[in-house]
């Protein structure tokens, strides 16, 4: 019993029928697979969602974490975050002064008198 249809899928997420079709299955949040013209959802799918499900008054618990937390590796990561944004900003200053410079070349370049050659200009 590892794939249910959508009726059974309902009963053991303790919601209606139309709440896991609109809300879950149509907007993704739940993936279904169509076999022999059949809509099934997967059990593990439903842990993954609901986190909690009830079979003939057994409720089943999903114990798993979402995702581990090593805090030194975190703080290794935020370190270097930190640095790149540092750099990013350095490069953003001399971007700009770069642009002001040339600004001020383009506004304050001098016209040059232009010979006429053959009668134009």
């Amino acid at each position: 019993m590892t794939k249910v249809n959508i009726t059974q899928a309902s009963k053991l997420a303790k919601i209606s029928r139309s709440t896991l079709y609109n809300k879950y299955i149509k907007t993704g949040i739940v993936s279904i697979e169509i076999v022999d013209d059949k809509k099934l959802i997967d059990i593990s799918e439903l842990m993954r969602v609901f986190n909690t499900l009830q079979l003939d008054n057994q409720i089943i618990h999903n114990n798993t974490p979402n995702y581990i937390v090593n805090t030194d590796n975190k703080n290794k990561i935020i370190t270097m975050l930190e640095a790149q944004l540092a750099e990013a900003k350095k490069r953003e200053e001399w971007l700009k002064q770069q642009l002001d410079k040339t600004t001020n070349l383009l506004e304050n370049k001098p016209k040059l008198n232009r010979k006429k050659f053959l009668g134009i200009f």
